[in-house]
This record gives structure tokens, C-alpha cells and sequence, in this order.
């Protein structure tokens, strides 16, 4: 089937999927997957509990289970299929961001009498040493060296400035907790991220339980930045413990909590608070290393001199990132925070020609709306997942999990992302010895007190199912409600339909 699924296929689908909802024969209320969801319902660790699951037979829109299907629940990083489905269908799987270097005023004599700029539109992977198909930044500034040694520039008398406008100025979606910002996963989206927007820092920890951990460095070395540090020394092989906070474009960063007992360099992923100055300055570093003078500083859109804002510019060189479909891969596979908050953003400034998380958030409500979907109890204040205000329903997230299914390339490229059961990412440790190890492929979801699973396993007769199973506000440890959750999903491959 083409990708440009017609919204009549969609809308019969949908009513499908109502007219069938849970109206079980008294087999099925005796069959297997009835039984393991009444022995999951009857959980204690249920008992103040909101959660639903929902499944489909992908080729008929019939439902198969349900549980509160229209129940609205924070889906945790499960939001990330609805911001990456939606790329993918707007934008589509050969999508690439471009990021440009340019200049203004002239060259002679081999000094350029102007400005240098990096002009970002929202690729996240610049500078991703962290994906296989991404240049490290160190890589990104050879091959810019290159290209401005064949301009002739042998030195810049103006200033280098990131240009990151085609996003608004707002890192951080509104309703993202403080305890999250200053964190390696409380990196938002910037239209110059650099780095995935990260930072390391390296704590050597005392020589005794409680002792100070003293701050050795950071990598990259972020220009500006001062720490209070707090951070105590806590038992061997107690992990990181450790929480970074602070606010955007604020250099001052509070480290609490602790490091294990015996491990020198220990290291601790921040969020970088400026990426644009951060690539500016880095850029700039780079290059009065290769000789190349800089009588200027570094800025960034935000606060470069007026004049030089709207300079006209020649361009030195283009950049693409990868492909939409492998961007869209890792944030999901890897639970890249950051990735899907630049999604969304471009969302909205590609169709609504505004850079900004409720932007992307209208065109992302929109899309289902004109695909018949009943949108009422989605709320959308990010592209990751990372906020406690998002809410969706089972059989909304299921129902976009169904649209996927009816286009073969679109589900390949979404799938792509999706760990295997058994077999790799977060559900390498699931499943095993089981009927969906190697079947069953999902993205999770992990906030405090919340559990999420959203994705595909197959029936007896090789059948796509499309499922959905989330869970708020349970007692006991995620552990166990992971365990819970497993079993009753496992029940789904290879029933009979």
C-alpha cells in the first residue's frame, strides 16, 4: 500500500476497532489473554494504580483485549512513537536537516572583514560521536577548516556566531520537572545542538564512605561553566547517584548526591545550558588552534551585535545529518530525549513556520485529527516523553501503532527503533526462553511510578498484533511491575485469532 494512506482506510479502521471493543463471546473470556489480564487486574500493586492495555489485529482493526482503553495516562517515553510516527509521515523517512557555514562582509588578502556563521536548522546529530552515522565534532570542524582554507581565509577580523533562530529561544519545554533539567536527559532542543547537548563531568570520589568526591574536569570543556559541588562519596558499586541542576543558558551548575567508593574518573552526563554558544566557542577555539586568527569573540544569534544579524551571507558549506528514518531509529532505540525534542520543534517550523514546542505539538494533534482519530484526552507538551503532564490513551497510542501497520515502508522505518525482545536495548533482558523472544518489538516508557510498552508481536497465524500497556502510579518496585507487565504481554504472541 502506498504511504499516502487514505484517510477513508483509516476512518473504517478506526470504527472497526470501536465496533469490536472488548464485546468478548464467553470462549473468549476464557481464553488465555482474558485470564492473564483478570490475574493482572487483581494485582495489589494495582490497587491505586491507572493503567490500560489495549491490542489490534493489524488487519482487520478488530480489538483483541482491552482495559481501559479510553483512560488517559502519562505515557512516559512511549510519547517518543507518536512525535517519530508523525516525522516520518509528514516529513518522510529521507528527510535531512542542514546546517550551513557562512560569512558576511568580504575577504582580502586572506582576512575576512566580516563574521563567521554556523546557521543550525534542528539537526540533532551534529557532532554525535555517540551514533555511528554521525561525525564527531572534532571531525565537523576538519572539514569546515577545509572548506574555509579553500575560501582563502587566513584569519577573521569579526566574530564567529551560532545561528540558531530557526527554533525559538526556549530549551526546555515548560512542564519539565527541575530535578530533570540539568541532567544528561534533561537536554532540550536547540537548532544548533551539538553534541547530542551533552557534557561529561569526571568526579574522583574521598577515600572513605562520605567523603567529599572532588570535581577533575570536564569533556568537552564548557567555556563559562562553575560548579557547586556537593557530591559525597558512597559505597562501591552504588553507580551514579549523582544530580546535576540548573537552568538554561545559566553557566552555574549544583552536583549532589554520590559517587561509588574506589572509582577514579567517574563520569557524569550533563545537559549543555547554551549549545549554541558552546559550538561557537569550541568552533572558534578550533580554529586559532590551526592557525587561523580570530580578532573577535564568540556569540550567538541571541546576543550577537545587531548589525550582524541580518548581514547578507555567502555560504562556505552545507551539511546534511543522516536520514529522518535513522534519526528517528535512535530516539527510539537509545531513548534520546534530546533528538525527539528537536522533532518536534521542526514539526512546527516546517508546517506551521514557528519553531517551538506548542507548534509542534498542534501540527502532531492535527495529523491525527485528519486521520479520524478521537484526539480527546491527548495532551502533548513534549516531543520526548520526559514530562509527568503528557496523556494519551491506550487505544489513541495503539491506533497510531495500527496506522503505521498499513504501510509497509512507513512501519519498516518506524520499527527500526524498536528494541526486540530478548534480544537487544531495553528489552534485551525481557522475554528470554519465551514465545515472544525474537517476536515481540516495543518502545518503553520509565518515569517515576510509571511503566509503558508500546509496539508489535505476532499471533499463531503469523498475524501483526498492535499493542499498547501502560501503567500509573503502581506500588512496588519498577522491577516487578516490569515482570507483571512482561507476562501479561507475552500472552499476545502466538494466540489464536
Amino acid at each position: 500500500m502506498g504511504k499516502k494512506l487514505s484517510v477513508i482506510l483509516i476512518s473504517s479502521l478506526l470504527f472497526l476497532s470501536v465496533l469490536y471493543a472488548f464485546t468478548a463471546s464467553e470462549e473468549s473470556r476464557n481464553s488465555p489473554i482474558n485470564k492473564a489480564l483478570s490475574d493482572f487486574s487483581k494485582d495489589e500493586s494495582l490497587n491505586n494504580a491507572s493503567w490500560g492495555f489495549y491490542a489490534v489485529d493489524t488487519r482487520t482493526g478488530k480489538t483483541i483485549i482491552g482495559h481501559n482503553p479510553d483512560l488517559a495516562l502519562i505515557p512516559a517515553s512511549t510519547q517518543k512513537v507518536v512525535t517519530t510516527l508523525t516525522a516520518l509521515s509528514l516529513l518522510g523517512s529521507d528527510y535531512t536537516f542542514e546546517t550551513l557555514l557562512q560569512y558576511d562582509g568580504k575577504i582580502e588578502n586572506g582576512i575576512l572583514k566580516g563574521n563567521l556563521y554556523v546557521k543550525g536548522s534542528g539537526d540533532p546529530m551534529l557532532g554525535a560521536k555517540m551514533a555511528d552515522d554521525s561525525l564527531a565534532l572534532d571531525l565537523v570542524f576538519a572539514k569546515w577548516l577545509r572548506e574555509i582554507n579553500a575560501t582563502g581565509i587566513t584569519a577573521i577580523e569579526g566574530n564567529i556566531i551560532a545561528d540558531g533562530s530557526w527554533f525559538d529561544d526556549q530549551l526546555i519545554p515548560s512542564k519539565w520537572m527541575w530535578e530533570d533539567m540539568g541532567n544528561y536527559y534533561g537536554a532540550g532542543a536547540h537548532a544548533l545542538t551539538a553534541h547530542e547537548n551533552l557534557y561529561s563531568v569526571f568526579f574522583q570520589p574521598g577515600n572513605r564512605e562520605g567523603a567529599p568526591a572532588k570535581v577533575l574536569k570536564t569533556d568537552p570543556i564548557v567555556p563559562g561553566m562553575t560548579f557547586h559541588n556537593d557530591v559525597a562519596t558512597g559505597p562501591r558499586g552504588s553507580g551514579d547517584k549523582v544530580y546535576i541542576y540548573g537552568s538554561p543558558y545559566s553557566n552555574q551548575r549544583w552536583l549532589t548526591g554520590t559517587v561509588p567508593l574506589g572509582e577514579n574518573n567517574f563520569e557524569v552526563k550533563g545537559s549543555l545550558p547554551d549549545p549554541g554558544h558552546f559550538l561557537a566557542a569550541a568552533l572558534a577555539s578550533f580554529l586559532q588552534q590551526k592557525d587561523i586568527a580570530l580578532k573577535g569573540s564568540a556569540y550567538t544569534h541571541r546576543n550577537a551585535p545587531v548589525n550582524e544579524r541580518k548581514a547578507a551571507r555567502i555560504i562556505i558549506s552545507r551539511l546534511l545529518s543522516p536520514n529522518l528514518e535513522d534519526i528517528a531509529a535512535r530516539t527510539n532505540f537509545n531513548s534520546v530525549n534530546t533528538y525527539a525534542e528537536n522533532l518536534i520543534k521542526t514539526l512546527g517550523r516546517v508546517f506551521h513556520d514557528e519553531g517551538t514546542f506548542s507548534s509542534g505539538s498542534e501540527v502532531i494533534t492535527g495529523f491525527w485529527d485528519d486521520k479520524g482519530l478521537d484526539t480527546q484526552g491527548l495532551r502533548i507538551h513534549d516531543g520526548s516523553g520526559l514530562s509527568p503532564y503528557n496523556n494519551i490513551t491506550v487505544r489513541q497510542l495503539t491506533t497510531m501503532l495500527l496506522f503505521a501497520a498499513q504501510d509497509e515502508a512507513l512501519y519498516n522505518s518506524l520499527i527500526k527503533g524498536f528494541p526486540v525482545a530478548g534480544r537487544n536495548g531495553s528489552l534485551a533482558g525481557m522475554f528470554t526462553g519465551t514465545s515472544s523472544q525474537g517476536v515481540l518489538t516495543a518502545k518503553s516508557g520509565f518515569l517515576g511510578n510509571v511503566r509503558a510498552y508500546a509496539g508489535y508481536t505476532r499471533s499463531k497465524e503469523g498475524h501483526l498484533i498492535a499493542f499498547t500497556f501502560i501503567v500509573n502510579n503502581y506500588s512496588g518496585t519498577p522491577i516487578e511491575m516490569r515482570r507483571k507487565m512482561e507476562k501479561l504481554m507475552d500472552t499476545l504472541t502466538g494466540m489464536k485469532l
